[in-house]
């Protein structure tokens, strides 16, 4: 009962973080499969064992010991699915010739503070696709440059200056890539570009791509070529080193 009780946490923990937090790509190359399988080791694996351990029919103090388990699992794993939240991806975010993912703790909350709606809240329904503006001001041009040498924290970060989609596709367009080049990227996985191109249903030359900066794995955000739209995230190689 206790290991059936845990799967199916496991298994709503896995659907919110699969198709709303870590959609398509992101799950396997963004960081959330690695969380979901320590959350998935602790959750169905460490409690029901225990338990396994210690159960004794008529044994006295049981009840106590299976509380005591319960509350340490349910504590490890909203400690996990925590982490999971603080780390989600809310933005990919179109700046000057690529995509950047941008996850709920890469931003500030005094910056968040100069936002306007929608871009001063961040979504629990998954990352939304927008772009990003360099602000007009010199000053702050340099105070986000020196930002960004020193920690990190680049124009993607700053929601003040995100922007609806639509207003940079045509930026989008003009800068992507051809579909082709990712089979010379990627020599290994021809069988897996040719099978995204036939899954989409359309011919190669209407479909162009950006790299996206994701963290540790790099991935491929796939666009219309004559109007930018965004069409997905594939986890393909989208730089030649």
């Amino acid at each position: 009962m206790h290991f059936g009780l845990s799967v199916l946490i496991a298994a709503l923990v896995f659907a919110i973080i699969y198709f709303v937090w870590y959609p398509g790509a992101l799950f396997g190359s963004a960081g959330g499969r690695d969380l979901f399988l320590l959350i998935a080791c602790v959750d169905v694996v460490i409690g029901p064992l225990i338990t396994l351990i210690i159960f004794v029919p008529g044994k006295r103090g049981l009840a106590f010991d299976l509380v005591v388990i319960a509350l340490l699992q349910l504590a490890a794993l909203s400690y996990g699915v925590w982490v999971l939240y603080e780390s989600r991806p809310v933005w990919i975010v179109f700046v000057k010739d690529r995509f950047e993912l941008v996850r709920a703790n890469h931003i500030l909350d005094v910056e968040r503070a100069k936002a306007k709606p929608p871009y001063s809240e961040l979504g629990i329904d998954g990352p939304k696709v927008v772009g990003a503006r360099m602000p007009a001001d010199p000053a702050e041009q340099l105070r986000i440059g020196i930002s960004a040498a020193k920690a990190g924290q680049d124009l993607q970060t700053y929601p003040q200056y995100l922007v609806p989609y639509e207003t940079v596709k045509r930026q989008v367009a003009a800068k992507s890539l051809p579909f082709e080049r990712l089979l010379a990227l990627n020599p290994g996985r021809r069988a897996q570009v040719e099978r995204v191109r036939e899954r989409l249903g359309r011919p190669a030359e209407s479909i162009r791509y950006l790299p996206l900066r994701a963290g540790k794995v790099d991935l491929t955000v796939l666009v219309d070529a004559a109007s930018g739209d965004f069409i997905e995230v594939e986890g393909l190689k989208p730089w030649a080193y």
